[in-house]
């Protein structure tokens, strides 16, 4: 693996230094101000190919920029685009693929041996926390899905919002006064409907007899199952909805994602 940026080469070694390990998983770095000319033009990811001693046609380039996706088709390499402007897929029609974050990068699509890291269809995850009182949403998961989503509010959330790709989620939720449950959720835009905002929307697990708008509702995110997606009709995102729900509940019930039910932040009233 290379790292091939327009960042002259002092910033990428001061950044790479604060994550452990990232500096010796590259072969090859090579930083802007050490090429005539950067990206769009495709010599920095030739003098990659060069220094690791490979054929440029043999090499898969990974980018979220348009002048990097550019670079890279142009230095006859093959891109898959990872777009760094949100809901713009469309300005990145040279990548030979574009997905939504680097969750759904399949490196066995390009000759690579595959991760190891997917169990039963999911992605674990380094468990993460939201919480927040149940407030109404769009009306749309009971009336319109059947599918009674418990939506918090996204207010002070926003770097946690940015910081997660859009997609299908799953953990455990836990309600103030009723228990903890099985959970999987959504972040993004929600394409079929067409949001103008991003939004967090949980799916508690059980049947409830009531509605528990105010009540304070507490997340732990174990895992994630796949990209949010546009669906051709209403009946298919049912569908995959519910699809999205065995996946989790059968995986919820592994070790590694059933020990986090009895984690004291889901039963905390405060």
């Amino acid at each position: 693996m290379a790292l091939a940026s327009n960042s002259p080469r002092e910033n990428i070694e001061t950044k790479i230094s604060y994550h452990q390990g990232w500096k010796e998983s590259f072969s090859v770095i090579i930083g802007g101000d050490e090429v005539r000319l950067g990206k769009p033009s495709p010599e920095i990811f030739l003098e990659v190919a060069k220094r690791l001693n490979v054929d440029p046609s043999s090499c898969l380039v990974i980018e979220d920029s348009l002048p990097g996706v550019t670079a890279g088709r142009a230095a006859g390499m093959e891109v898959v685009a990872v777009p760094s402007i949100p809901k713009q897929p469309h300005l990145y029609t040279l990548a030979d693929e574009v997905i939504n974050s680097l969750l759904d990068l399949r490196p066995e699509k390009w000759g690579l041996p595959p991760f190891q890291d997917w169990i039963k269809d999911t992605l674990p995850l380094e468990p993460w926390h939201i919480g927040g009182p149940v407030v109404k949403g769009f009306g749309r998961g009971s009336k319109v899905l059947g599918i009674p989503t418990a939506n918090l509010s996204t207010e002070g959330y926003g770097s946690l919002l940015s910081e997660h790709p859009s997609g299908v989620y799953f953990g455990w939720a836990g309600l103030s006064k009723r228990g903890v449950f099985k959970m999987v959720m959504s972040i993004g835009w929600n394409p079929y409907f067409n949001n103008t905002e991003k939004t967090i929307e949980p799916w508690l697990l059980h049947n409830f007899d009531e509605d528990f708008y105010g009540e304070e509702l507490r997340l732990i995110i174990v895992g994630y199952i796949r990209p949010e997606a546009n669906f051709s009709s209403l009946q298919s995102l049912i569908e995959k909805i519910h699809h999205d729900r065995k996946v989790a509940e059968e995986a919820l019930d592994l070790p590694l994602f059933s020990k986090y039910k009895d984690d004291p932040y889901l039963k905390s009233s405060t």
